[in-house]
């Protein structure tokens, strides 16, 4: 076995940049395979995860683009235009609504900190959609701060404590609870009840946004065609989440598609390149195979040496391919994030085990296809046709 072995990479290490060329083509094939599949389960999941966090069914926002009232609301900002607060009954009276939870969101630049705070005015109820949440203390009455968990931990608050609130200048809260980790964007925000969110930012019987859970998930056609055949259906924009995601992900699937043209022209390249370099190896080695066969050296034995020599070039590929997806993954992140119609907070290119065995089980199986051909000619060779051509040649 170790003579083999040795035999395998003294064979591939005589014409070392031919075999680093076809190592190269077989690691960006890999990588774009890698890349691709590493997004299409990160965008998923970052989809899933951002609708749960939500916790809401429906979105009702002011009339504009249904992708922006989306993102801003997941991600925070401040808002270009505003709803009437006394929308929020007749979306509450609306058959199978269960929870209908007014936003007022806004966001300030914090000097301090070079960054943006965002305040989201909200009334109890939204606990009901926020089942993620675990509050270590209780929800902000007048004055009072609920604080998302990485801006208690950045600035040192805890529960009971009054602090300065971060971008607004002579004002003071005190906090009354801090929200665990949602790995969302709840981890940076602020709460503060609704009537203190609309008298700061001084936008009395304003809302930004209402969030809007219902009593049974299969009722929302019905009650999105009763929300915008209302007297306010004019002035609000209702947006069923599941369907946004799921569109959202139709868009995307464009851009799937393209990555994974690239991926598999990448991998047929790859194939093509590396069964070149084997049939030019054999070539080389005419009689060298031909010695092999004279002393003892079975068909099968060539085919399998030559077999194994493609495997062994294509499995360099597939681990320098997968490293160098995963060293880039912020940089075809960013790439990818410039592109999307909408894209969700945490990793877009997410690196999991399973995904890193694929990808070298491909390279293997590339391998394997790639060294058919080479190694069937290599095991067809005569031991005397191929001394004799050999010698002829020289």
């Amino acid at each position: 076995m170790i003579g083999t072995l040795h035999l395998i990479s003294a064979n591939l290490l005589r014409r070392r940049m031919r075999s680093g060329v076809t190592v190269a083509g077989v690691a960006v094939a890999v990588a774009a395979l890698f890349s691709l599949v590493s997004f299409q389960r990160g965008y998923h999941s970052g989809l899933k995860g951002e609708l749960d966090r939500l916790g809401a069914h429906l979105l009702v926002v002011p009339k504009g683009c249904p992708y922006d009232a989306a993102s801003i609301a997941l991600h925070g900002a401040s808002w270009p235009c505003y709803l009437k607060s006394a929308y929020l009954d007749t979306v509450r009276k609306t058959p199978h609504v269960a929870v209908g939870a007014p936003v007022f969101m806004s966001a300030v630049y914090n000097p301090a900190t070079g960054a943006q705070t965002v305040y989201c005015g909200t009334e109890p109820d939204i606990v009901a959609l926020k089942r993620v949440w675990h509050i270590q203390g209780r929800f902000p009455g007048a004055g009072e701060l609920l604080i998302g968990s990485e801006t208690a931990k950045a600035n040192g608050w805890t529960v009971g404590k009054t602090v300065a609130m971060p971008g607004l200048e002579h004002r003071n809260g005190r906090i009354s609870g801090v929200i665990g980790p949602t790995q969302g964007a709840d981890d940076l925000f602020i709460y503060i009840p609704l009537a203190d969110a609309q008298k700061l930012f001084k936008k009395p019987g304003q809302l930004t946004h209402i969030l809007v859970r219902l009593d049974d998930p299969e009722q929302v056609d019905s009650v999105v065609k009763d929300l915008r055949g209302c007297d306010a259906g004019l002035e609000m924009n209702v947006v069923p989440l599941g369907h946004l995601f799921k569109t959202i992900e139709d868009l995307v699937r464009s851009t799937r598609l393209l990555l994974g043209c690239v991926a598999l022209v990448a991998l047929l390249a790859a194939g093509a390149g590396v069964s070149n370099t084997i049939l030019m190896a054999v070539v080389e080695r005419t009689r060298e195979i031909g010695v092999l066969r004279a002393v003892g050296a079975s068909r099968g034995d060539v085919f399998r040496l030559i077999w194994a020599e493609t495997v062994a070039l294509c499995l360099a590929g597939g681990i320098v391919g997968v490293l160098a997806a995963i060293a880039g993954a912020r940089g075809v992140e960013g790439w990818l994030r410039a592109r999307l119609p909408f894209a969700p907070g945490g990793a877009l290119v997410q690196t999991e085990a399973s995904v890193v065995l694929f990808c070298i089980a491909g390279a293997l199986l590339l391998g394997l296809f790639a060294g058919t051909l080479p190694a069937w000619r290599a095991a067809r060779l005569s031991p005397v046709e191929a001394i004799r051509s050999a010698g002829g040649n020289r």
